[in-house]
């Protein structure tokens, strides 16, 4: 029997501090929330069968899901700016709902 690879095995060191690991995952929270909010937006557009803006909500929600994936712990910068983008864009869609 072979014995199994490790997850990992290849990884490098990584490249940024406990604290922007941490600032990481409170962007990516932020993200979360977004998403979600747009999930409401997008039912209560449809049960209103307002198929245009379900389709722009839809469209901002995979937009933020994009943005998701492409953040980088190593980029500071990009993480405080999508928090505070998170922070202000939810204060927005939650008077919207």
């Amino acid at each position: 029997m072979t014995e199994p690879v490790s997850a990992l095995q290849n990884m490098e060191t990584a490249t940024w501090s406990p604290e922007d690991g941490t600032a990481y995952e409170v962007a990516l929270e932020g993200i979360n929330h977004v998403v979600g909010a747009y999930s409401g937006l997008i039912a209560e557009a449809e049960a209103a069968v307002d198929t245009e803006r379900a389709e722009q909500l839809a469209a901002e929600q995979r937009r933020w899901s994009a943005r998701r994936k492409s953040l980088t712990p190593a980029d500071r910068a990009a993480v405080d700016a999508v928090t505070a983008e998170c922070a202000q864009l939810l204060q927005q869609l939650r008077r919207t709902a």
